[in-house]
């Protein structure tokens, strides 16, 4: 399958790469320079190669160009197809396909990086990212919040417990957000085990090196950080009602918080971290949702 036979639907071409064909073409020269810079210095294994060679892909490859390459790590990413059925679809060998898979990842998150759409992984980086907003002179608007997804049952009964999430009633992974009131990804905290409570996520892996207005939901209950003014829904009291100007503001704040429900939402566009992944090789799980952020965040600049 060519990526050119499906440019041409661009219903069809969103269906199946999560991206519209204006989108592919504004990823394609990033990814380009990515792949053959990368491509210099190693082998599709990913060994590295000490002096940096031609590379060179072949006219009778089943990807023949960098565009289906593309093609096909979006189209796996949108999908999540079985190895088997992927590799059916882009007349290869399954040994082929799962090198290609892990290769074409990294290509990926390279050429999002050059595009400046993925999330920060760091506090240096997310402070980078809040300089670019105005730093210190600005007011921030940051709504938190933390995303499972789910993972195969793992085999050893002692870490089964630790992906256990008592609120999904599955084996899962999760990772903080942090977006603006506009759905746009900022941070992403590294993927913990799914029975870590989000307050220790947060209490962990971030804070705010600006002063700014967070918004979160009950599931934060008792976080406030430094620099940060904590803006969260009122609690009903046991045995009392919320006043009525309680829930006005209750609903006034989630018009706002809801919006990190988006963002969230527009990740998992990518069924890679929607559904449960199979891969478990290289980090994998660790890695997709950055990526999967990141054309989140160039969907949403257009």
């Amino acid at each position: 399958m060519k990526y050119a036979h499906k440019l041409e639907k661009v219903k069809n071409f969103k269906a199946v790469t999560g991206v519209t064909p204006e989108m592919f073409r504004k990823m394609l020269p990033y990814f380009e320079d990515a792949y053959y810079e990368y491509m210099a210095f190693h082998d599709m294994s990913g060994k590295r190669i000490v002096r940096a060679r031609k590379h060179t892909i072949y006219k009778k490859h089943p990807l023949p160009t960098v565009a289906d390459r593309l093609f096909f790590i979006l189209y796996f990413m949108k999908t999540n197809s079985l190895q088997e059925v992927l590799a059916d679809r882009f007349e290869m060998d399954q040994e082929q396909c799962c090198l290609f898979i892990h290769r074409l990842t990294d290509i990926l998150k390279e050429a999002l990086k050059e595009m400046d759409v993925l999330p920060a992984e760091t506090m240096a980086q997310f402070r980078a990212k809040l300089d670019g907003m105005g730093g210190d002179k600005a007011t921030h608007l940051l709504i938190h919040d933390a995303s499972e997804r789910e993972v195969p049952r793992p085999h050893n009964p002692e870490t089964q417990a630790d992906y256990y999430s008592g609120k999904k009633k599955r084996h899962t992974v999760k990772n903080a957000v942090i977006c603006t009131v506009g759905a746009l990804m900022l941070f992403i905290s590294p993927t913990v085990c799914g029975s870590v409570h989000d307050k220790r996520i947060a209490d962990t892996h971030y804070s705010f090196p600006y002063s700014c207005m967070l918004m979160q939901d009950s599931g934060h209950q008792g976080y406030s950080p430094d620099n940060a003014r904590v803006v969260q829904p009122a609690k009903k009291p046991k045995g009392k009602d919320l006043t009525p100007e309680q829930r006005r503001e209750n609903r006034e704040i989630s018009r706002k918080r809801i919006r990190v429900e988006h963002a969230i939402g527009g990740t998992k566009i990518m069924h890679v971290v929607r559904h449960e992944c199979r891969l478990r090789a290289n980090d994998y799980v660790g890695k997709i949702f950055h990526i999967a952020a990141g054309i989140h965040n160039l969907r949403m600049r257009g």
